[in-house]
């Protein structure tokens, strides 16, 4: 055994590890799910209720939870103020995703929705919404002043219009976001702050989903 030990025992371990990692891919690729739609929800803090929440969704959306997958990541948190670790690492996964197509709505508060709002990432909502719609929603929107987009890629720094719900103070007012606040089951589901705002991705693969989640969420 001590002979055996000696000249072979990287031989084994080696064997050993190999057969872990095909039995893991094998696993990955047997229990991988697609994902069916993600949003990220970014400082905000879950409730023994959030379970509730996505289930509830999944099952108006028709999602089956045994086959897809349903992100509401609240594992997001962001302070430019601070730019400490867990803003440095949400800021770069929130990126992540974006370049690859995988997030398809954001709900945040204002410095959130500012940063994203002049990185040019979320939809107009005159793209999204019905003329109905825009009515409907009108006094909840979220501005951003498009006269200022190539200028805030060249200044990170740029100071944001001061009051984002009023497009008189701007010189080319575009619709990015939705202020849902008043979202009684996201209430209950989640803790946040004021002035919370839903915005779509740009890029998101799941706009039906995108439209039905705004809905639901400004309808319970």
């Amino acid at each position: 055994m001590s002979y055996f030990w000696d000249y072979y025992k990287w031989h084994v371990i080696g064997g050993i590890c190999g057969v872990f990692l095909v039995v893991s891919l094998i696993h990955t690729f047997l229990t991988n799910k697609d994902t069916a739609y993600y949003s990220a929800f970014i400082n905000m803090a879950e409730t023994i209720y959030s379970e509730d929440y996505k289930n509830d969704f999944a099952k108006l959306a028709n999602i089956d939870l045994e086959t897809s997958v349903l992100y509401f990541d609240s594992d997001m948190f962001l302070d430019f103020s601070a730019m400490d670790d867990a803003t440095v690492q949400t800021t770069q996964k929130i990126m992540v995703h974006i370049t690859a197509g995988d997030l398809d709505s954001i709900i945040g508060d204002l410095p959130a929705i500012d940063r994203y709002a002049y990185n040019d990432v979320l939809m107009d909502l005159r793209d999204f919404l019905t003329d109905e719609e825009l009515k409907k929603y009108e006094k909840d929107f979220y501005y951003a002043d498009r006269a200022l987009l190539e200028e805030a890629k060249q200044n990170p720094k740029l100071e944001y219009p001061s009051d984002p719900t009023d497009p008189t103070s701007m010189k080319d007012p575009m619709p990015v976001a939705i202020r849902v606040n008043d979202c009684k089951k996201l209430s209950e589901s989640y803790v946040f702050g004021e002035n919370q705002y839903f915005a779509v991705i740009v890029n998101s693969k799941h706009q039906e989903l995108n439209h039905l989640f705004l809905n639901y969420l400004k309808e319970n």
